[in-house]
């Protein structure tokens, strides 16, 4: 779990910021595993700023809506990453690390505006990501991966670690080989922002299926088991979960 610094005896705080960059409009079926075909779904890619004892993190940095469209989810852009920042007084140079939760093009394109700071990603995930199995490999452009990440100050992680007081990385596979969620010490608890791509549904499923579900797996996955693992690493690690594709952090300013 996270290991916390004492001030006074008062525990580090963070607030988390959403950043919307695109809007996306996809099939339900896309977020909920076998279920819910043909019904229309709106979702958003977000990056989260975390801010709290002077520090500034940043978790994803999104990509822009051309790039999304192309890599075959069409979008619409809400901000570039440097008008996000702009939004909540950051600029890229005040930020002083980024976290990747996995290396989908939509979760990292704009992590070539972070050259000087600190790149926190598993190590699992970018060997997948630059030697992707078959089965896989129209997820990820590898060739455009290795050569943004060879001018990127990276930092490898494997498995669970913290990486600041009150902020841990939790390796949460399944969505991709190497994904990594974020929990970060708040005033309301610990809160997850999810390595995978999710709803709140996936967590919550309607009163219609509870019966038949705990969770609703994502509908993209290379591991359906070790996702729901992951889905359950998370659950029992965070009092905040924060799915990091529902629609419903457009409205949102931060959080808790």
């Amino acid at each position: 779990m996270v290991k916390l610094l004492i001030y006074f005896g008062e525990i580090l705080k963070y607030v988390i910021k959403p950043l919307p960059i695109t809007r996306v409009k996809t099939d339900k079926s896309v977020m909920t595993y076998l279920l819910n075909f043909s019904t229309p779904l709106e979702i958003g890619t977000f990056a989260w700023a975390i801010e709290g004892d002077g520090r500034r993190f940043l978790v994803d940095t999104g990509c822009s809506a051309g790039m999304q469209t192309s890599s075959g989810f069409p979008a619409e852009q809400i901000y570039t990453i440097d008008e996000a920042l702009k939004s909540i007084g950051w600029t890229s140079k005040s930020v002083d690390a980024v976290i990747l939760t996995h290396l989908h093009l939509d979760h990292f394109a704009y992590v070539e505006k972070f050259r000087d700071v600190d790149i926190f990603v598993q190590r699992k995930e970018y060997a997948a990501a630059v030697n992707p199995h078959p089965s896989y490999r129209h997820l990820y452009n590898s060739d455009f991966i290795k050569n943004l990440f060879s001018s990127l100050n990276v930092k490898f992680v494997d498995g669970d670690e913290e990486i600041a007081d009150g902020l841990s990385l939790l390796f949460t596979p399944g969505h991709t080989p190497g994904g990594q969620s974020i929990l970060v010490e708040t005033e309301k608890g610990v809160a997850a922002i999810t390595g995978f791509c999710c709803i709140k549904e996936n967590f919550e499923p309607p009163p219609s299926l509870k019966d038949i579900f705990k969770f609703i797996v994502p509908g993209i996955h290379i591991n359906i088991e070790s996702l729901y693992e992951s889905m359950l690493k998370v659950e029992e690690a965070a009092d905040i979960i924060i799915p990091i594709h529902d629609k419903s952090f457009f409205n949102v300013k931060s959080i808790p």
